[in-house]
């Protein structure tokens, strides 16, 4: 039987490799790696690895997922190719390859970004994945930077950048905003189920915004735990996003971890900007969704009752809209793009306000 590639080559994914590329590790200069945490030298993880010991089983797996991690780099290369091996096949159902395990390029400028290239990694069929991936494609040339977002929800052992010989390889582009706005939250933060690595609606935030982040979804596994909320404490940040509402088992939990959670960061950080945000997966559950609303908006109430002058709340229920919310996301729960296209849409005011009031 003729694949579907075999059929159509539109479809059929480029694995070939041309003579004459040179690789680079990312992990040396000039090239720079954002939203990661300091570990040792190949290592790509999102929190540190001395403090998983303190963590559950699930955020031990789950920090070595790379939603909102980033490669930045210039070159004035015509063509490029990329060889990563990933840590798991990525073969949810649900959920594009392309967006779990997969990688997305774009150029960076200081009027926005431009789409290059999203590499789709090849599968074995009815197995997920395969674990090493190649790609090479085109690039326009003259000197130019670019930012390479890695997966969304699988890891990467290993990761070469090529250019032909003769090409300039030199230092990415430093965002605008260097200190990073930090996500806190769950499956739907972390990146479930964009297409593409660029469209969580975290990425395309910090993407239109000009901005470095720190994506610490963690898929089912976000419950306001105080490890986390003092590691997020110490970070340095220009904003926190606290969205971990999908994540808690229950309104009871909520209601227990919430506003500790909010106190554990604002004691620390006192002049921190910090933006609430309840669940948009709303119409699944009407009843709990509202619940859980109401006291995600008691932890804001509490705090400016207080006094706290840059607390924010941004109602979930709203994010996708009026008109065709089912189109939103795949399973009624966990965003396609245009759901995260929705989303980014309704926290841009909030966050750019935030950000560029500050300089």
């Amino acid at each position: 039987m003729k694949s579907i590639s075999d059929i159509d080559p539109n479809f059929r994914l480029s694995e070939t490799v041309p003579d004459g590329m040179k690789f680079y590790d990312p992990f040396d200069t000039p090239f720079s790696i954002w939203g990661v945490a300091q570990n040792k030298r190949g290592v790509l993880c999102r929190l540190p690895e001395d403090l998983l010991s303190e963590c559950s089983n699930g955020i031990k797996r789950l920090a070595y997922h790379l939603a909102g991690a980033c490669i930045r780099f210039s070159t004035d290369a015509e063509q490029a190719a990329v060889l990563w091996e990933l840590t798991e096949t990525g073969n949810m159902p649900h959920f594009a390859a392309s967006g779990q395990s997969g990688l997305e390029l774009f150029e960076e400028t200081d009027s926005g970004t431009r789409y290059v290239k999203n590499l789709i990694p090849a599968m074995n069929e009815g197995h997920g994945c395969r674990k090493n991936q190649s790609c090479s494609f085109a690039l326009p040339g003259g000197m130019r930077s670019y930012v390479l977002y890695l997966p969304l929800y699988n890891g990467i052992k290993q990761l070469l950048i090529g250019f032909p010989e003769g090409a300039q390889i030199l230092p990415g582009r430093t965002p605008k905003v260097e200190k990073p706005v930090v996500f806190y939250g769950s499956s739907i933060t972390q990146g479930g189920c964009a297409c593409k690595a660029g469209s969580c609606y975290s990425t395309i935030l910090c993407r239109r915004l000009d901005a470095a982040q720190i994506n610490l979804g963690f898929s089912g596994n976000a419950k306001g735990e105080e490890i986390i909320a003092r590691y997020i404490a110490s970070l340095p940040m220009s904003v926190f996003v606290l969205d971990y509402d999908h994540n808690a088992p229950t309104p009871e939990h909520l209601l227990k971890t919430h506003e500790p959670f909010y106190r554990i960061i604002r004691e620390t950080q006192p002049d921190l900007p910090i933006i609430m945000i309840s669940r948009p997966d709303f119409d699944k559950d009407p009843n709990t969704g509202t619940i859980c609303r109401n006291i995600i908006r008691g932890t804001y109430a509490h705090a400016l009752t207080e006094g706290d002058k840059n607390v924010y709340f941004v109602d979930g229920k709203k994010m996708f809209g009026k008109e065709d919310r089912d189109m939103c996301t795949v399973d009624g729960s966990h965003p396609n793009d245009l759901g995260f296209l929705r989303m980014a849409d309704m926290v841009e005011p909030v966050l750019r306000g935030l950000l560029y009031s500050q300089k």
